[in-house]
């Protein structure tokens, strides 16, 4: 083996490392970020005149951070793959 290739595995494997504390921190963030808001529109639909418009904007906040989080996952899980280092 040489030298440089030993090297390049070791880059390998940092990005893989990377890669996957992408993916796993960003559904874990998901959670999180998901969870303190449900409290805050359970809040807004607990009172009648908020009601319809907390209905709407949690449907849309909701698809828009779960595609957000889900695009920075299939980012992590786009790195581990080009790494070669996932079974």
């Amino acid at each position: 083996m040489k030298n440089g290739d030993g090297n390049a595995h070791w880059w390998l494997g940092v990005a893989d490392l990377l890669g996957h504390g992408v993916q796993h921190g960003a559904v874990k963030l998901q959670r999180v970020h998901l969870s303190v808001a449900e409290e805050s529109f359970r809040i807004l639909e607990s009172v009648p005149v908020t009601r319809p418009g907390a209905r709407v904007v949690r449907v849309w906040h909701h698809g828009i951070a779960r595609l957000s989080y889900g695009s920075v996952a299939m980012a992590g899980r786009l790195a581990t793959r080009l790494t070669g280092c996932q079974p």
